[in-house]
């Protein structure tokens, strides 16, 4: 029950600095690679979004 508490408690702080929230724990070096992470994640969201506004508009151009 301890192992998955504290696992249950790193999610959540994980997901709070993803968030923007409570940074200020973080030094630089983890505030960096948050950075990156982030710069990854919205790199693959605009990816996917571009993916399907394509797809969106050849549907709209075959009708």
């Amino acid at each position: 029950y301890r192992k998955l508490k504290a696992k249950v408690e790193t999610i959540q702080k994980c997901q709070k600095h993803l968030m923007g929230e409570d940074l200020e724990s973080l030094n630089l070096k983890e505030l960096q690679q948050l950075e990156q992470q982030l710069e990854s994640s919205l790199k693959h969201i605009r990816s996917r979004k571009n993916q399907l506004m394509h797809k969106s508009i050849s549907e709209l151009q075959k009708k």
